[in-house]
């Protein structure tokens, strides 16, 4: 997750460093009442499950990552899954999993504590007692990521990998029950992720036919629910993989497995905007919480400021003549070279000599901003209306009129954060960057810290009940010390006047 700098609060507060007319974005937020529901009762039911599998929007891998899900899968292989692979270029699939094979797939999230460490290392020795000579393509030894695989759930392209990658994740719980003379039973997946990244779809693929409800819009899925994929299929050894794992177990029946269902979830605050306008552009965040225009504005910016960096190859290579084609100018040439609608108005009415048409005069050197290229589609497209424009923006870019575009570049050291950063300051001189309210940004770093302490507060008084109904000791921490010393300090009677210097003398 992205931190800002305390010292830069007063650059952050100047609206104008970022926009011409100084409109400063909304701040996104999005966290349904069935979405915190979902994710108290999610932490648990993962206890109970084999293997999880998290799926994240290829256009955005980073801005779709939750940063909790490391720990609430602590002790459990994981398989990353990157959806909508269609929607972005091969070349930018195979930079986000190189960086994620050399990286770690998990380097960004929070990080692990002792415990979540401990169940790890634990799940690791485990799994070597009953997967000798198994070849594993983990990504981070570390952490519990098994495979990062991409797929289209849509036209099934690469989802007979997933089924592969859960069988070798949970071969060990299988093998370990017939060690001990127990009958093969079906393995338990947790499907989790960010509303509308493809996990309904996923799973109606994988069971070949429509069972869970799906809709190109997020907060579908409302609770969670237990779904089975059967199969006749044998395998060698219950390896699920060709060349490698043992056989002289010989041909056995897959026993299938059973999916769970989730909603989407998704951190309870926003702390880093930038991520939250891309979700809301992936359509990941509902309508309500954030500004068409805003979004789709910024999302130009974005595209705009990939393509400047010279990474339209990977990211976007259709974007600028799709541009032209569709809504009829250049988005990297300057305004003065372009054939464009004019909106700039009329005299302003305060009788100050500053108009929109000098404002267009002086700034027709400059290529477009975001703002500017909303306006020209609405001008150009929709009859003067930004609102329209900025759906027809949106809607384009979801359902890939635009042609393969990638919102996030692939890391290449450890020091990017998730995504290598993307420029915002362009050779005319205006910065694009996402401006942050440090009041907000203060709150919500101290509210999340409130929520940790109330968290490890609760397991510990947990824990010493559990203690207590056992007959364990637990050992005196330093505040039972200190309140006893308090409480003995209070007890100490002051002496009588009649005692008072009595055997002062005595001896003499």
């Amino acid at each position: 997750m992205s931190s800002y700098n305390s010292n830069n609060y007063e650059e952050m507060e100047d609206p104008d460093s970022f926009s011409l007319s100084g409109y400063q974005r909304p701040k996104v937020n999005w966290y349904p009442g069935h979405i915190a529901k979902a994710e108290r009762q999610l932490s648990e039911t993962l206890k109970s499950v084999d293997v999880v599998i998290e799926v994240r929007d290829a256009r955005a891998p980073k801005a779709t990552a939750h940063p909790q899900v490391g720990k609430w899968t602590a002790g459990r292989p994981r398989v990353v899954v990157m959806t909508r692979m269609d929607t972005v270029t091969a070349a930018c699939r195979e930079s986000w999993r190189r960086a994620y094979e050399e990286l770690g797939a998990d380097r960004w999230e929070e990080k692990l504590g002792g415990d979540e460490k401990n169940r790890n290392v634990q799940m690791r020795k485990e799994r070597s007692k009953y997967a000798e000579g198994e070849q594993s393509d983990r990504t981070n030894l570390d952490g519990g990521i098994e495979e990062v695989l991409f797929v289209d759930a849509k036209r099934g392209q690469g989802t007979h990998s997933i089924s592969r990658a859960v069988y070798r994740a949970g071969r060990h719980v299988n093998e370990r029950r017939r060690r001990r003379g127990l009958n093969d039973r079906s393995l338990r997946v947790g499907i989790i992720g960010f509303p509308n990244v493809g996990k309904s779809a996923l799973i109606n693929r994988l069971l070949g036919r429509k069972r869970a409800r799906t809709a190109n819009t997020p907060g579908v899925t409302r609770s969670l629910q237990w779904i089975r994929v059967a199969t006749d299929k044998t395998s060698a050894g219950a390896s699920g993989s060709s060349g490698g794992g043992s056989r002289g177990s010989g041909q056995r029946p897959k026993k299938g497995f059973e999916l769970l269902d989730s909603p989407g979830i998704i951190p309870s605050d926003l702390l880093d905007q930038t991520d939250a306008l891309l979700l809301a552009a992936c359509n990941s965040i509902g309508v309500g919480a954030y500004d068409n225009q805003a979004v789709a504005a910024y999302l130009c910016d974005r595209i705009q400021n990939l393509v400047l960096m010279g990474k339209d190859g990977i990211v976007a290579p259709q974007w600028r003549d799709r541009c032209i084609e569709r809504y009829g100018f250049d988005p990297l040439l300057p305004l003065s070279e372009q054939k464009i609608a004019a909106r700039w108005g009329s005299e302003s009415t305060d009788g100050s000599s500053k108009t929109w048409i000098a404002f267009a005069a002086a700034n027709a050197d400059r290529i477009p901003t975001g703002e500017d290229m909303l306006f020209i589609v609405a001008d150009n497209t929709c009859k003067g209306d930004p609102e329209n424009a900025a759906r027809k923006i949106l809607q384009d870019f979801r359902v890939g009129r635009m042609g393969p575009i990638s919102l996030q570049l692939a890391p290449e050291s450890e020091v990017d954060e998730g995504q290598q950063s993307v420029q915002t300051l362009r050779k005319d001189g205006l910065n694009v960057r996402v401006v942050a309210d440090p009041t907000e940004f203060k709150r919500a770093s101290e509210e999340l810290e409130r929520k940790k302490q109330e968290k490890i507060d609760q397991r510990a008084k947990s824990a010493m009940e559990a203690a207590k109904e056992k007959g364990l000791e637990l050992p005196i921490s330093m505040d039972a010390v200190v309140e006893e010393e308090e409480s003995e300090d209070e007890e100490v009677k002051k002496p009588e006047e009649s005692e008072v210097g009595k055997g002062l003398f005595d001896g003499w």
